[in-house]
């Protein structure tokens, strides 16, 4: 398993409490302005973004983390998620994610590398090795 995994699911979780803590205390600050009919835009717009972070962003960097961590250490996906409800995000932010991280922090021998790409002029994963890396762990979250 993973280390480096395991401190970043640790950080991401106070990342999420820190957050929450701000927000409790601009919520204060907007009620604290509407009490007294001030302007209170800037803090209820701050206060919104930050919710708004911890609730996509952080969440499923969170998510991600806790399935790639999954993967690595060879739990299968039932055992770790029993149902998902939103498939859209798992294909459009967490996978991703996931296999991004298990390419990073995974086993050495399975690890793809980066190769330059001279057309695009920039580092890139051989296309065909890394569907098939992806199908992989497609795989696993469907079985």
């Amino acid at each position: 398993m993973s280390v480096e995994l395991k401190v970043k699911s640790k950080h991401l979780s106070e990342e999420a409490r820190i957050i929450r803590f701000e927000e409790h205390k601009f919520r204060k600050q907007v009620d604290w302005l509407k009490a007294r009919q001030m302007p209170y835009e800037k803090e209820h717009d701050t206060m919104m973004s930050l919710k708004d972070h911890r609730r996509k962003d952080v969440r499923n960097e969170n998510r991600a983390t806790f399935l790639a961590r999954a993967y690595i250490a060879g739990k299968e996906y039932k055992t770790v998620e029993q149902k998902c409800n939103d498939f859209v995000a798992l294909r459009c932010y967490i996978f991703p994610r996931v296999c991004d991280m298990v390419n990073k922090y995974g086993p050495v021998s399975q690890r793809l590398n980066k190769k330059w790409n001279v057309e695009r002029k920039r580092y890139e994963y051989d296309p065909e090795a890394w569907k098939e890396f992806e199908k992989k762990i497609a795989a696993w979250i469907e079985s």
